[in-house]
């Protein structure tokens, strides 16, 4: 359990990062590829759809993402995007969830709220993995703003909504330690 800790401990959100990792993209979409394969989604309905873009294709997308925000991202955060080796786009398929509330009518008010569980495991579990191949991340969330233009720039379905973005690539500089809230806040007993 000790090592699960120390994997915990070790994911933060790095901003500082550049192209020079130690793994070829196909091993990068192969981490992927189990992520998706192993992490749990309600009733297996597997609504998260991920989309890899690599080297210059992650750039040309940070740099539209900086257009649609008027080139006004943080100098330092955008530097680290644009010199990362890549950027996995986290969507939830929509018609995925439209069926299963539709199949299950009964629980047809949360389906919703299970995909994007689903999405969040797979975010956490695809930023763990990378750290524990000395890969930083960060997760971002730009969209509603870029969605339009990410569908019509990589072919995507109306149906695929954009939920985060997160930029990896090698760890340039360690962030600093943020402060934590009390734990007597955070976590309550009954014995």
């Amino acid at each position: 359990m000790q090592n699960y800790f120390e994997m915990i401990k070790n994911r933060r959100s790095y901003y500082n990062l550049s192209e020079g990792i130690d793994l070829s993209n196909e091993e990068v979409k192969y981490i992927f590829e189990d992520i998706l394969n192993t992490t749990p989604s309600a009733m297996n309905s597997q609504p998260v759809r991920v989309v890899l873009l690599f080297d210059d294709k992650s750039k040309e997308f940070w740099t539209k993402v900086n257009e649609t925000y008027d080139n006004k991202i943080d100098k330092d955060k955008f530097h680290g995007f644009f010199h990362a080796k890549g950027t996995a786009l986290y969507f939830i398929d929509d018609d995925v969830v439209r069926k299963m509330e539709k199949d299950i009518p009964s629980y047809a008010d949360r389906m919703e709220q299970w995909a994007e569980h689903g999405c969040a495991m797979i975010q956490l579990n695809a930023w763990q993995g990378l750290r524990e191949e000395n890969i930083g991340a960060s997760l971002q969330h730009y969209n509603p703003h870029i969605d339009k233009w990410v569908r019509d720039l990589y072919d995507l379905p109306e149906n695929y909504r954009l939920v985060a973005q997160m930029p990896f690539g090698k760890i340039e500089e360690e962030p600093e330690e943020k402060d934590k809230a009390p734990m007597d806040k955070l976590l309550k007993v009954f014995e």
